[in-house]
């Protein structure tokens, strides 16, 4: 029996990246998927994939900072699927700027997608997932544990996904529901891109580099899987570092 069988999955970010591997690992463990992004074009090319593993897949335009938006692809969902057992939030944009010439409106946007967007998912997903004793992944990031220059924004949005993520689980525990994010670092995604900005200084900016190659975006996928999964059920309020040592 796959582990995701008879499971059904509202994912957001599925159109590249880590939810885009996400999506397709729960797809190949059995999950029936309900996928959200703001890129149309890549996320029907996740959901031809996912649908490749013989998934039963639904997919949606949705931007997570839009509450509208949210509680109407939460509505869809379970039209669709009549239940959700679990929420992976993935979606995220990251904004680089010397902090003191930092748009407010960037800051903004930032912690509106990631951390907004993700209490938002959370916020609409719980009663329902409280019915399957169900399970959220939340995707932070090592920039919530260790400072980054350029890109203060990210980093405040990511701290506030793991605070998040800890509350959660504290108050839903009892109630059967488990709640755990992830802490990337040194993946293989668009992210990890040199800053588009003039006059940095590289040893600040790799201070926070693996020990290790950067990996692909499938083995945060392997980690989120088994959170979701039946075998990491006793692993409650936890945040997991998955950054080749790089703040060991």
């Amino acid at each position: 029996m796959e582990r995701f069988e008879n499971k059904v999955v509202f994912l957001t970010g599925g159109a590249t990246g880590i939810g885009e591997a996400t999506a397709k690992k729960m797809a190949s463990e059995g999950a029936s998927l309900y996928i959200v992004d703001v890129d149309k074009s890549e996320l029907e090319k996740t959901a031809q994939e996912c649908r490749g593993f013989g998934a039963n897949v639904e997919f949606e335009i949705c931007d997570v900072s839009h509450e509208d938006e949210v509680s109407g692809s939460i509505k869809n969902m379970l039209d669709s699927f009549g239940k959700v057992n679990v929420v992976v939030n993935v979606a995220g944009i990251q904004l680089w700027h010397h902090t003191s010439d930092h748009p407010t409106p960037d800051f903004e946007r930032t912690l509106a997608v990631n951390l907004t967007g993700t209490f938002l998912v959370c916020r609409e997903s719980i009663p329902y997932l409280l019915k399957t004793k169900g399970s959220i992944v939340n995707v932070s990031s090592t920039t919530a544990l260790a400072g980054i220059p350029y890109s203060a924004a990210y980093a405040a949005s990511k701290a506030g996904v793991l605070a998040l993520t800890k509350s959660l689980a504290v108050e839903y525990a009892k109630k059967g529901l488990q709640v755990n994010c992830v802490n990337p670092g040194g993946i293989k995604t668009a992210m990890t891109r040199m800053p588009p900005i003039d006059n940095i200084d590289m040893d600040l900016l790799l201070r926070q580099n693996p020990l290790t190659p950067f990996v692909e975006p499938e083995a945060v996928a392997g980690l989120i899987a088994y959170l979701a999964s039946d075998e990491g059920r006793h692993i409650n309020g936890e945040h997991v570092r998955i950054d080749g040592a790089a703040l060991a």
